[in-house]
């Protein structure tokens, strides 16, 4: 054995403290070569020891930075938390907050808790009245109603009566006093539709339709409608069409109808041996759409400039004078302003007191193709047209019995009557009719579950509601019971004429 194989270290000892005689012995040799291992084991021990070491020092550092890092993220979290909930609070709570999050992290989360725990109690309130302000739409709704079909069903009899007498021969002095009646009765009538109106746009029950119309057609019938009254007041209403403005436009006639109607009368209403200027301009136009100006302008009593945004508002005229003078409700702008807003416009005026006021609109409508030229079976129906239809009446005020069959007989029709909906179900399942016409609300059965129930049996036999029940609510459950169509009372002779002669195919082809 030779000390050169040897690990240095031990090498250099045994060179050091040996003799080579000692080298020379087996047994010692064997010795050696433990040693020797035992001290390269150690040599490997300590490389590995340095490497893990290191490792540990490096991997030590990481996380101590990522800890630092991740420290320095609460802190600022928890700073903006507290600037945010300063922002939110009143000076008192906020100054309940500690600055330093490190010291206050406890006490920010309390205080979050007892927040969140407001929070709850606030949302819980808040769901309550929510609640309560549910049920109070729905009384309104159902006081509307009641009130609707109550105030109807004796206006029924009165605008039916009125009506049969005016066609007949009376004295003028009897005549002068039914008109005065029927004057009346349009103002209560008119009265009723406004609140009616109001109800259904404010609860978001108004679908604006996008049919075919002639707009120069429509405003040309408004102003014949209001051309009587006009006269009366001494009014001429002037009509300025411009020709460049398309035939068809698509829209809804019947709501634009109602804001035109509804600014006509008013200017005839506030003017006296005046004119009213109803004026219809092309603003733009291109391919697909149509912008068109609406005015009516009048030289009428005209409205003081600081009441020009309050005529707007429910229940308000431009004075308390005006009521007394002139009546109404202060809904008509109301309604109007609404349902332009629906359309996407809005309501402009230009006034002084004294001096006539001029409302305007702008509406921009899709450009249709022409409409079809239909026939019109208004012009050819006669009281021969109905004649041999059988109705069966389901009807429980005895005046408006006695009403509708004065109208029935005069047209041909024969008319089975009953008093409610049980004994309407039990004669139309035991006869044969060609048309029912159903009331809604009657004691027993209403008008509603005796149609289901007609329906139910397989019938298709058409129903017309003919009700004083007139809000959207009744309607949308009349149609989803069964029934083909709706009549509101005091009902238009013409209107129910129309609609008889329309389901029961007694239209001449």
């Amino acid at each position: 054995m030779t000390t050169a194989t040897l690990h240095k270290l031990l090498s250099r000892q045994m060179n050091k403290y040996l003799s080579e005689e000692c080298l020379q012995h087996e047994r010692f040799q064997n010795f050696v070569k433990a040693v020797n291992e035992s001290y390269h084991n150690f040599d490997r021990d300590k490389e590995l020891f340095e490497h893990s070491s290191f490792m540990n020092e490096r991997q030590y550092a990481d996380i101590n930075q990522r800890l630092k890092e991740e420290i320095s993220q609460r802190r600022q979290s928890v700073e903006k938390l507290i600037e945010a909930i300063r922002s939110m609070e009143s000076a008192e709570d906020a100054d309940k907050l500690d600055a330093d999050p490190d010291d206050n992290l406890l006490g920010l989360v309390t205080y979050l808790q007892r927040q969140i725990e407001q929070r709850k109690k606030v949302e819980t309130e808040l769901r309550t009245a929510k609640e309560e302000a549910e049920k109070a739409t729905q009384a309104k709704s159902d006081f509307l109603s009641m009130m609707s079909h109550e105030i109807r069903t004796p206006l029924n009899g009165i605008v039916g009566m009125t009506y049969l007498m005016l066609q007949e021969e009376v004295p003028p002095s009897i005549a002068e006093n039914l008109n005065t009646l029927q004057f009346s009765i349009e103002h209560l009538y008119a009265l009723i539709n406004d609140i009616l109106d109001f109800s259904k746009i404010e609860a978001g029950k108004v679908d604006l339709e996008e049919i075919p119309f002639d707009l120069k057609q429509l405003v040309s019938n408004i102003k014949r409608a209001h051309q009587l009254k006009a006269e009366e007041n001494g009014n001429r209403i002037r009509l300025m069409l411009d020709d460049d403005i398309p035939d068809t436009l698509l829209g809804d006639p019947l709501r634009i109808g109602q804001v035109l109607s509804n600014l006509v009368s008013n200017a005839n209403k506030f003017t006296r041996s005046g004119t009213i200027t109803i004026e219809l301009s092309l603003q733009r136009k291109t391919a697909e759409h149509a912008n068109v100006q609406i005015s009516v302008q009048d030289t009428g009593v005209g409205i003081a400039k600081e009441k020009h945004s309050t005529i707007f508002e429910m229940f308000t005229q431009a004075n308390s004078a005006t009521t007394r003078k002139f009546g109404g409700t202060g809904l008509g702008l109301v309604i109007t302003r609404k349902l332009l807003e629906l359309h996407g416009s809005t309501i402009e005026l230009e006034s002084d007191e004294g001096k006539g006021a001029k409302f305007f609109f702008t509406l921009k409508l899709p450009i249709g193709t022409a409409i079809k030229q239909n026939f019109n079976p208004v012009d050819t129906l006669n009281e021969q047209t109905l004649k041999g239809v059988k109705i069966l009446l389901v009807e429980d005020y005895p005046v408006n019995v006695n009403v509708a069959l004065k109208f029935l007989g005069k047209w041909g029709i024969e008319v089975d009557v009953a008093e409610n909906g049980l004994i309407g179900l039990e004669k139309f399942l035991a006869g044969r009719y060609d048309l029912v016409l159903m009331d809604l609300q009657m004691p027993i059965m209403d008008g509603y579950t005796a149609t289901e129930k007609i329906r139910e049996a397989g019938s298709q036999t058409p129903i017309i509601a003919l009700t004083a029940s007139a809000t959207y609510s009744n309607k949308d459950r009349a149609i989803s019971a069964g029934i083909n169509d709706y009549v509101t009372k005091p009902f238009n002779p013409k209107e129910l004429f129309q609609k008889i002669a329309k389901y029961t195919r007694r239209v001449p082809a």
